[in-house]
């Protein structure tokens, strides 16, 4: 195993630096967000079964915040906002699943389990804006994924399992505040759209399902925060993928980590020749891990179950060059770890 950095006095210092971490996501004020239903849902009306009532267990791995939302202000520089609802996830949305669609004479009550939800400026690296530039309309998104349940008597039938990302808004952004009621709204409609959805396929997935307990839909969420990678002991090397990071398996030893125009990035060494890459995943020093992103290595980090990466200073660059002055030049970035996406 050969690992290889270049270790010079001057170095050494500009990775410490370099590695320093932002303060934690608690210290960001915060704005709340809050649902704003201007269409009633189906599911409390028309042909379909709907759920006499909504109860919701948030197995997300940050529960503390909906979201991060970077202010760009006419003067000044850029800055973060934490996004919050007034109380937390699954009693807000519950709170709203049973105001907006619950119909109290249905058999069944439906339980859902929240995955992700994350509110966020729209996240695209520079090789993705010249892919497609339409990109550059989409200004904030929604990543939403739950599993639904109807249950009655104690006995749980899988109904589905959402999974969308939505662009809130896509016009620009002259008004902070528009922006947070765009959330909202389109929350508020992705909820409707959820209730909807399941309510329809109730029926036919009662005659076709088996049932399930709740302590294996419990066990089962909560296995995702069981990867290797979360026991804190992160093991050396480059990680070619996702699975390799969340596994805690990097395949390539063979590396040198440079710092160039004060970023840290990653040359490979192979068959007697080293070579630039960016095509990685990310990589870790034994202790430290970082993420690649659009040709740099960012460092990560971690705050409860959910992992971070703030974008180095050629990403906040590189986007500034694409697009107008009012977009958003994000400092902070949320791991999927069920599929490895950033945003």
């Amino acid at each position: 195993m050969h690992y290889r950095t270049l270790l010079t006095p001057l170095l050494l210092l500009a990775l410490h630096t370099n590695a320093q971490l932002p303060p934690p996501l608690s210290s960001l004020d915060a704005v709340t967000i809050r649902l704003h239903n201007v269409l009633d849902s189906s599911a409390n009306s028309g042909p379909y079964p709907g759920f006499s009532h909504f109860e919701v267990i948030d197995e997300r791995a940050d529960t503390g915040r909906i979201g991060i939302h970077t202010c760009v202000p006419d003067f000044g520089h850029n800055y973060d906002r934490q996004l919050i609802f007034n109380g937390s996830a699954s009693s807000e949305i519950a709170d709203y699943l049973n105001q907006h669609c619950a119909r109290p004479e249905s058999p069944f009550a439906a339980l859902v389990i929240l995955r992700t939800l994350w509110l966020s400026d729209a996240n695209y690296d520079r090789a993705e804006f010249l892919r497609d530039p339409k990109h550059q309309h989409e200004r904030t998104h929604i990543r939403f994924k739950a599993e639904f349940y109807a249950f009655r008597d104690g006995r749980y039938i899988p109904i589905l399992r959402y999974d969308t990302l939505r662009t809130a808004m896509k016009k620009r952004m002259l008004d902070e505040r528009s922006a947070y009621y765009e959330w909202g709204l389109n929350l508020a409609l992705l909820m409707n759209d959820l209730a909807d959805s399941a309510s329809r396929l109730t029926s036919a997935k009662e005659e076709s399902s088996g049932w399930v307990r709740l302590e294996d839909i419990r066990r089962f969420n909560a296995s995702r925060f069981n990867a290797p990678i979360d026991d804190d002991r992160p093991s050396r090397g480059v990680y070619a993928n996702f699975e390799e990071f969340r596994n805690n398996t990097p395949s390539i030893q063979n590396f040198e980590i440079r710092v160039e125009h004060h970023e840290r990035v990653l040359y490979i060494q192979e068959s007697g020749n080293t070579y630039y890459s960016h095509e990685v995943w990310g990589y870790c020093d034994g202790k430290d891990i970082y993420v690649m992103r659009d040709g740099i290595l960012c460092l990560a980090w971690k705050e409860g179950k959910a992992f971070y990466v703030p974008a180095g200073n050629a990403i906040a660059n590189s986007l500034s060059e694409t697009n107008s002055r009012d977009y958003k030049q994000r400092s902070i970035y949320f791991i999927d770890m069920d599929t490895g996406d950033i945003y």
